[in-house]
């Protein structure tokens, strides 16, 4: 089909356009392709905007911590040398605008789960581990039987807690 005859059956879309034959299939399926790729082009043209933002973002923060880290380390300074509010996480300085704050951190664990697991075994402490208990769906899948909405195991028994909802085909058009 020429361009002329898409320019013809472009303007007769919206006034009840059939696809009956294959050339008009053929020109829906081009038609498709372009407003996909045009689409992409446009996706792709937002997403250079959105990465420079993201660019631009990162810049100011780091320039605001450059600006500001001189600072903050002449008030961690001054900080150890007046007198603190301590409690047992943390020690506070306030001021009219604002609070200078040290605060005590709780540590970090850094586990390996197999060998803490093998540890828990070897010394019978069953109440540190954890079992979770979950159908195997993939197995049982393979032996059962649909009827309706109802879920049979492979013996006719109805399993509870399962229910078949059926859905329409799907069409689709792959350009």
């Amino acid at each position: 089909m020429d361009n002329i005859a898409l320019e013809i059956i472009d303007e007769h879309v919206e006034e009840g356009f059939v696809i009956d034959d294959d050339a008009k299939a053929e020109w829906a399926l081009r038609k498709i392709a372009e407003e996909r790729a045009e689409t992409q082009r446009y996706i792709n043209v937002c997403q250079t905007m959105i990465n420079e933002y993201q660019a631009k973002i990162q810049k100011a923060q780091g320039e605001l911590n450059n600006s500001t880290s001189y600072l903050k380390s002449l008030l961690a300074q001054y900080f150890e040398t007046v007198p603190k509010q301590k409690t047992k996480t943390q020690e506070t300085y306030k001021l009219p605008s604002g609070a200078l704050k040290k605060k005590y951190l709780a540590p970090e664990f850094v586990r390996d789960d197999e060998k803490l697991l093998a540890w828990l075994k070897e010394r019978n402490m069953a109440s540190y581990i954890k079992v979770k208990e979950s159908p195997d769906w993939a197995g049982l899948k393979k032996n059962v039987h649909v009827s309706g909405e109802c879920v049979a195991d492979e013996n006719g028994e109805i399993i509870d807690g399962v229910k078949a909802v059926e859905r329409p085909p799907v069409f689709e058009v792959e350009v």
